[in-house]
């Protein structure tokens, strides 16, 4: 009996502070990991966090909704994010595997315990038009988002929007980027149960907020900053997003030479699919770099001489992914034929006259042009779509006209004519 009355009489808060504290961050604070596959029929499609989330106690007793809340807070770190319609951002958030902990309007605005409030809107809302979105589907790309992450994810949102840029050109002169800092602040000011945070949200605690925003964003340059932010800090925020990234054409060649060097050796070590998602990752920076506001300065600055040398770089880069990919294509790697496609398709684009400049047209040597034919001849019979063989074989006989006698090709043009044959 005096055992059962030594445990009825258990309470919560006579446990230690610091063992509290751990309760609130297990029930408050178990967010699982970012997915690590997408469905490409919800590519649109806003999908909530997985967490083993418990709020009933916040509901216990004022005192521990003070403590608890500040755990949460503190912890989490909730941002909240929100778009104007006519901005493509549903797709790249989906695509970066951003932990979505709310996308539902009403509960989004109802919290208030946000660290960090970022909206992404247009400079001049009236001159929006949108024609890829009849009908305003609420799932379509080019619908608004409101939504609550967290602050950790905030880097991959950086990437979100990066991605957005690739796909809109002119995104980063026509989109303004409201930030306020710290709004928790005007809530918990108002009211008596929340605890204050009057001492987290530091200089040093906003420069780590705010960080994400700076190392990853270039070229905004209406950007405004509010809330409870250091004045010194939101002037070196501003000026940190409106800066080009790439403005020094002689730089930008030395650091895409440097990153197809590095990923060549690794391809030699016999690193190769690690060698190909570096190379991949490569031409995607020279892509959005290609699509930015930053490359006609590059160009006036760096001349044909920049032109000349990245352009080769850049073939190079996507040869080497078609021929990994070409190679994945034979085991059936997920994805392979997209990748593989798309390579061939972004090399051969590149060799189309005012590609890179007006009136510049980049010509590959002999031997790399023929690779090009090659690989794409191979590509087509591997993908076995009976419609593209007789593309196949113009392919390949282009190649030999580039280089005779060459004994893989040969070997590849009596493969595609056994393929024809058979069809």
């Amino acid at each position: 009996m005096a055992t059962a009355a030594s445990s009825s009489s258990f309470r919560f808060r006579d446990l230690p502070g610091e063992i509290r504290n751990k309760v609130y961050r297990i029930v408050l604070c178990s967010f699982g990991p970012p997915p690590t596959t997408i469905e490409p029929s919800s590519f649109f499609t806003p999908e909530l966090a997985k967490h083993d989330i418990e709020t009933s106690i916040l509901r216990t007793s004022k005192e521990t909704y003070r403590e608890a809340y500040d755990v949460m807070i503190k912890s989490n770190r909730f941002v909240k994010i929100t778009s104007s319609r006519g901005h493509s951002l549903r797709g790249p958030l989906k695509g970066r595997a951003i932990r979505m902990i709310a996308i539902d309007e009403q509960i989004v605005d109802k919290f208030k315990g946000y660290v960090l409030s970022v909206q992404i809107g247009f400079k001049s809302p009236g001159k929006i038009s949108i024609t890829h979105d009849p009908g305003h589907d609420p799932h379509s790309l080019f619908a608004p988002v409101t939504a609550m992450i967290l602050h950790s994810d905030m880097e991959s949102f950086c990437d979100a929007l990066n991605d957005v840029q690739l796909h809109d050109s002119g995104f980063t002169n026509k989109v303004r980027i409201s930030i306020t800092m710290a709004p928790v602040l005007d809530f918990v000011q108002d009211n008596n149960t929340s605890p204050t945070f009057a001492s987290f949200f530091t200089k040093q605690t906003q420069e780590m907020l705010l960080k994400p925003l700076m190392a990853k964003l270039y070229g905004y340059k209406s950007v405004e900053i509010n809330g409870h932010v250091d004045n010194t800090l939101a002037i070196a925020v501003r000026q940190s997003l409106a800066e080009d990234r790439y403005s020094n054409p002689a730089t930008v060649l030395a650091d895409f030479a440097a990153e197809k060097d590095r990923y060549t050796r690794m391809f030699k070590d016999n690193n190769i699919q690690e060698a190909c998602m570096g190379w991949q990752d490569a031409v995607y920076e020279l892509d959005k770099l290609h699509q930015s506001d930053s490359w006609p300065n590059l160009v006036r600055r760096g001349g044909d001489e920049f032109v000349s040398q990245i352009a080769p770089l850049y073939f190079l880069m996507q040869l080497n992914i078609a021929h990994i990919q070409i190679g994945n294509m034979k085991t059936s790697e997920f994805g392979s034929e997209m990748l593989a496609e798309g390579a061939l398709m972004s090399a051969l684009r590149s060799t189309k006259e005012g590609f890179w400049k007006s009136g510049y047209k980049f010509r590959p040597s002999a031997q790399h042009l023929a690779k090009l034919r090659y690989r794409y001849a191979l590509f087509m019979r591997l993908e076995g779509n009976p419609q593209n063989a007789d593309r196949a074989l113009k392919h390949i006989d282009a190649a030999l006209r580039l280089q005779p006698g060459d004994a893989a090709l040969m070997r590849e043009r009596e493969t595609i004519l056994a393929w024809i044959q058979q069809l």
